[in-house]
């Protein structure tokens, strides 16, 4: 068995036979199941017949791959088990075994499906450690790998994965509250750093400030200890976003608001039919104005905010006036009339809602930067350096209007802008989005100013071919769009106990069924069940744990309560 890791057919591994075979499942006798505990072979386990083991059926050039899911006895010894004190009682085990794969043996190479299925007879051997770890990465073995994690009854045998296989296709860490997420997602960012990729984490709780010398941590909303605090300045903001801060109403209220951003934003291009930053529109002429649309267009209708904020209120003012003028008494609509108080009156709630949330401190990183240095730039910077890794903490900003969840999706909007420029095609990057049932499946706003979070779904539908990857982690996967979870290339899937939580997983993923999402309840802390398009097998793991582990803030209350 040259270049497999050892024959999966070892005599000393023998412990069953095939008696019923179905398309997708076959039924074994296994006299060894009702042994006390497991047997050993050269320092290596042999359960012989315990539900979850892996297995292989001997076939002609095939080695079939397959798990026990159940064992039992025949319902006529089923009293066999029972206390018998100083009798032998002889029993005949029987276990049904989920088909999952093969190998095929000339070509030393795993196979998608069964391609061959074993005869009555076939002889069912316990799978080696190491030649089960060999089946998870596709028994591909060259090039980079990750060392992500190890095999749960052998720490010995390790699980290497080829980055292109876990981020590839996008990757998703599910789990329940306990189950090992946080640990999963440092695993995985000091294996990007250990291979020397690049990715960026956006860090909803601030739990992951140990990440090694190749970190660079970013704090945004408030500064904060080891971190250097930066903004994010409303021109990176589209006009909807702004829609949905300052929710102006329909009627008088939206129009008018999109006007005075159109004027604001042909004063950037023709500052000469301005006076202090302001259109004045009363009683003026519509030539120079509408002459200066023509030439502007492209610019104007541009989404990006490229116009001073501070004067939206003074601007909405401005816009207050009657579409037309007159000229010696006579209508002219070649200009415009004189202020409408009436509509001034409409504003004034929408003028004051505007310059509160410009001077709200919960959005001074957004509207008053300051000397803080634009996220946007250190992006540009951490992709043009050595480090491996960028941390955005947002402990420290406000879910206060919506903050929270419009910058961390302008901020998916911004690297999507610069993938499809090409910017990552000779460096890949990977972006990690935790608590991603925060920002995803969510909207925003009104009826009438909502905004989509949708910036990360579209880098899940996209991003792979213009080398942008995500990685999101959550303990809701029902909270996850479906169309998005479906572009998980790979789940690592730890304990899931809600059966609404285990349906979207089973539906997202073609590869995991019934049987296989069974186990997801019973899975111990840092188990996680690994399954994608580019595994051939769904495969139980132990998470490593990394070297600087998240500080998770559990309350502490042996310290605290009964004193």
């Amino acid at each position: 068995m040259e270049n497999l890791p050892t024959n999966p057919f070892e005599i000393s591994r023998n412990i069953g036979t095939i008696t019923q075979i179905n398309p997708s499942t076959a039924k074994a006798n296994l006299p060894w199941a009702s042994l006390d505990s497991a047997k050993h072979e050269s320092g290596s386990r042999i359960g012989a017949g315990e539900v979850g083991e892996f297995v292989f059926i001997e076939t002609d050039a095939y080695a079939v791959f397959g798990r026990i899911t159940d064992v039992r006895l025949p319902d006529s010894e089923r009293l066999t088990v029972e206390v018998n004190l100083g009798r032998d009682i002889e029993t005949h085990p029987i276990g049904y075994i989920q088909l999952l794969s093969a190998i095929d043996l000339f070509r030393k190479e795993v196979c998608q499906g069964i391609p061959l299925h074993p005869r009555l007879g076939s002889k069912v051997y316990s799978a080696h450690e190491s030649l089960v770890a060999w089946m998870i990465d596709g028994g591909n073995q060259e090039g980079l790998h990750i060392n992500l994690a190890k095999l749960p009854h052998s720490n010995s045998t390790p699980v290497k994965i080829k980055p292109k296989h876990l981020f590839g296709r996008h990757c998703a860490v599910l789990g329940t509250t306990g189950g090992g997420k946080s640990y999963t997602l440092s695993q995985l960012l000091q294996s990007i750093d250990e291979i020397q990729g690049k990715v960026i984490l956006l860090d909803p709780t601030g739990e992951f400030e140990k990440l090694g010398d190749n970190a660079l941590h970013y704090c945004i909303g408030a500064q904060i200890p080891n971190c250097e605090e930066v903004a994010f300045p409303y021109t990176n903001l589209f006009e909807r976003d702004l829609f949905a801060i300052f929710q102006p109403s329909p009627g008088s209220q939206t129009p008018k608001f999109r006007e005075a951003i159109r004027s604001l934003k042909l004063l950037t291009c023709a500052p000469e039919l301005g006076e202090n930053g302001l259109l004045n529109k009363a009683n003026k002429t519509k030539n120079a104005m509408q002459q200066a649309e023509i030439d502007h267009a492209a610019f104007l209708t541009q989404p990006q905010v490229h116009f001073d904020i501070n004067k939206i209120a003074e601007q909405l003012a401005e816009e207050c006036v009657w579409p037309s003028g007159f000229t010696n008494r006579q209508p002219d609509p070649s200009k415009y009339g004189d202020y409408n108080q009436q509509d001034l009156s409409y504003l004034v709630s929408l003028i004051s809602r505007i310059e509160a949330l410009i001077s709200s401190e919960s959005l001074s990183c957004i509207f008053s930067p300051g000397q803080l240095p634009n996220l946007t730039s250190k992006i540009d910077d951490f992709l043009g350096s050595d480090k491996t890794i960028l941390r955005l903490s947002l402990e420290e900003l406000s879910f206060e209007h919506n903050a929270r969840e419009l910058i961390t999706n302008a901020i998916g909007r911004h690297l999507l802008t610069i993938a499809r420029q090409g910017v990552f095609q000779e460096n890949p990057v990977v972006v990690v989005l935790d608590e991603a049932h925060q920002f995803l499946n969510k909207s925003i706003g009104d009826d009438i100013n909502k905004v989509r979070l949708d910036a990360f779904g579209l880098i899940a539908k996209e991003g792979r071919k213009y080398s942008l990857s995500t990685v999101i982690s959550t303990q809701r996967p029902r909270d996850i769009p479906e169309d998005v979870l479906s572009q998980m290339g790979a789940l690592i899937v730890h304990r899931l106990v809600n059966d609404r939580d285990r349906e979207v997983v089973e539906r997202a993923c073609g590869d995991i069924d019934k049987t296989a999402s069974m186990f997801l309840p019973t899975l111990a802390q840092g188990e996680a069940l690994i399954v994608g398009v580019d595994f051939p097998i769904p495969m139980t793991v132990t998470i490593n744990l990394a070297d600087n582990t998240p500080e998770s803030k559990d309350a502490n209350y042996d310290k605290f309560w009964g004193v």
